[in-house]
């Protein structure tokens, strides 16, 4: 009988011990939003570093120093060194804050807060400088040169002058997709109504029967109106038209000026063929819109 006795005390006390809660040492920023917040804060972890970057669209008059928290959400039972309705001050040239997060057990985790200033300075509307195929042939096989060809030039004729009028005009929608920016691109063509054929002319190819580089370069910056997206964490613009996408980088940015420019799909499976055919179909690997600001 004793032993029966100590036997269910064991028992009890077991099953009193597991039924008893622990407490959560759970300390994560699920959630962020603060003042002029641009789509969700992108949230990394990696052990006891942790961060959260917000983006902002680019302000002179943006308050730094007083930044509201407009909504914060944590793991649970947990608390935060900052709640909805108190402020954040970035006035630091790294333009960071700090939230600590502290769980139920007592355990607590500094998150970084950090502001990414957006420029969308691509919006607006631009005229063509020049237009230009950049080659290397290297990558083909057909040599070792590597060059930009200017769409004006001797290899496309007078083809690809209505191009050189045309107006490019880039609108930002209000709303954004999580952290996606959408408007629209236009492509306008300009005061001579036409826009250019990439029809390459020289031998062996002529104005009578040239090489069609239509396919695979006009869709990139597709004649008239056409819709974009934007991730803001790769700043890579989606150009999408008629269900055919492409896909648009900006480098060589100075003040009112840019480069439009996009990758080319890899030729070098396609077939030898000759060797301007070789030097402009299979060797380019881009082209470019160099352009200028003018709204």
């Amino acid at each position: 009988m004793i032993l029966t006795a100590a036997i269910a005390a064991m028992s009890v006390s077991c099953t009193k011990t597991i039924d008893k809660e622990i407490p959560s040492n759970e300390v994560s920023l699920l959630e962020l939003k603060i003042q002029g917040q641009m789509g969700t804060a992108v949230i990394e972890r990696d052990g006891n570093d942790a961060s959260a970057t917000v983006y902002i669209m680019d302000s002179p008059e943006y308050p730094y120093s007083n930044v509201l928290v407009e909504g914060i959400v944590v793991s649970r039972y947990a608390t935060s060194s900052v709640e909805t309705g108190e402020y954040l001050n970035f006035s630091n040239p790294d333009r960071k804050a700090k939230i600590t997060v502290t769980s139920e057990s007592g355990k607590t985790l500094d998150w970084w807060i950090y502001i990414e200033p957006y420029d969308a300075f691509y919006v607006g509307t631009w005229k063509i400088n020049n237009i230009y195929l950049h080659c290397n042939q290297k990558i083909s096989g057909a040599g070792t040169g590597e060059w930009d060809t200017a769409l004006n030039g001797s290899e496309f004729g007078d083809n690809g002058l209505p191009e050189y009028d045309n107006i490019i005009t880039i609108t930002l929608d209000d709303e954004m997709k999580g952290n996606t920016l959408t408007g629209t691109i236009t492509n306008d063509a300009g005061a001579d109504g036409e826009y250019g054929n990439f029809y390459g002319v020289m031998d062996p190819y002529s104005e009578d029967n040239p090489l069609d580089m239509n396919p695979r370069l006009r869709y990139l910056l597709p004649a008239g109106t056409a819709t974009w997206e934007l991730d803001l964490t790769t700043n890579v613009m989606t150009i999408s038209k008629d269900n055919v996408t492409s896909a648009m980088t900006f480098q060589n940015r100075n003040g009112s000026t840019c480069s439009f420019c996009f990758d080319l799909p890899s030729a070098v499976d396609e077939p030898s063929q000759n060797n301007f055919y070789d030097n402009m179909w299979r060797s380019s690997t881009q082209l470019r819109y160099d352009v200028q600001k003018v709204e």
